[in-house]
């Protein structure tokens, strides 16, 4: 073959392989940002968005430790583990000049006491932690956590959500103290009580599962997050969802880079491009969480939904979960010792 064709070939070959779309890859929770809000992202920037899922806080950090910390670019992680993440070193930290819709966030979420400042995270959507029940298969009433904790209030067969801060604050908040208690007296108690529930549950699921479970109508009741009784209520309106008397968490999913991401400036875009009012919008009224953008608030469809955005007297009992540090080691025995028993 004459060179002059080989070098010609060759060059073509080089410009085909340098036309492959760049990739954004995304570790988020299930079920959790709609099909065409990616789409969008990508004919905007000509890329291709390669979405992983996890359901629990332990799927996500074993995929992170397994190779995931150097292939994925952003990931959608509660605020409890934001703190654990960045002290470990796989976040980066945020250059907050290439994320100029920052502005449109609630002032709120700007400073999150688990991330102090912002620097490491993003919040993405908000929303809170109760007692998601089946009005026609419940036999008693649903007001308080006793309904999962105290064998004598028990209205039907359960399930416990898969999600350490979650289940243990729930236990907390049944005693009267702060979800984020690291007293051992008060975590000895909160074993026990996980331990007794255990045993009289069908075991313990994903958020997206007990939904799915109420809807089918394998069980009575099941701690939840609202947003998924939310959606799940168009399916079955004898689906109810409550904040118990005791209280119950308010918690934040949050946008974060990590450090090893192959693409940090592709990160930036995308989390710059869910900040978007229109977007932010579009994201909460398909999935049924709260935005944290106050600029989407006039493009809400379900802005007087308490389920979503609950009233003054309800927030008054919700907690934030806090980033335990140290402590978190006291959480960490006891949720390994529910689980192997």
């Amino acid at each position: 073959m004459n060179r002059v064709w080989v070098v010609a070939l060759l060059g073509l070959l080089v410009a085909g392989c340098g036309q492959k779309k760049q990739e954004l890859r995304l570790l988020n929770w299930s079920d959790y940002m709609p099909k065409e809000v990616l789409e969008e992202f990508e004919r905007r920037e000509g890329i291709k968005v390669v979405e992983d899922t996890y359901d629990s806080p332990e799927a996500m950090l074993s995929k992170l430790q397994a190779g995931g910390d150097a292939e994925y670019d952003v990931l959608i992680t509660a605020d409890y583990t934001v703190g654990s993440l960045a002290r470990a070193g796989s976040l980066q930290e945020l250059d907050k000049s290439k994320i100029p819709n920052l502005q449109n966030l609630d002032p709120q979420f700007a400073s999150p006491a688990f991330d102090p400042g912002g620097r490491y995270s993003v919040v993405y959507q908000w929303g809170t932690t109760g007692l998601a029940y089946r009005e026609d298969l419940v036999k008693g009433p649903v007001e308080s956590w006793a309904v999962i904790f105290d064998p004598a209030k028990q209205v039907g067969p359960f399930l416990l959500l898969d999600e350490m801060r979650e289940m243990m604050g729930a236990a907390l908040k049944y005693q009267g103290e702060s979800v984020n208690t690291t007293d051992p007296e008060k975590l000895a108690k909160v074993q026990e009580l996980l331990l007794g529930a255990k045993r009289r549950s069908q075991g313990f699921a994903g958020g997206t599962s007990i939904r799915d479970r109420l809807i089918a109508g394998d069980i009575a009741v099941g701690p939840a997050y609202s947003g998924d009784i939310l959606a799940a209520q168009a399916e079955n309106p004898q689906l109810k969802y409550v904040i118990p008397v005791e209280g119950a968490t308010l918690w934040t999913d949050n946008l974060v880079v990590l450090k090893k991401s192959p693409n940090h400036e592709l990160a930036y875009k995308f989390i710059n491009f869910l900040l978007e009012p229109q977007i932010a919008a579009q994201i909460s009224n398909s999935i049924g969480y709260a935005t944290p953008v106050a600029a989407a608030m006039d493009q809400i469809a379900e802005k007087d939904n308490p389920i979503i955005y609950p009233s003054p007297e309800i927030r008054e009992r919700l907690e934030l979960l806090a980033d335990l540090g140290e402590q978190a080691d006291a959480f960490n025995k006891v949720w390994a010792e529910v689980k192997s028993r």
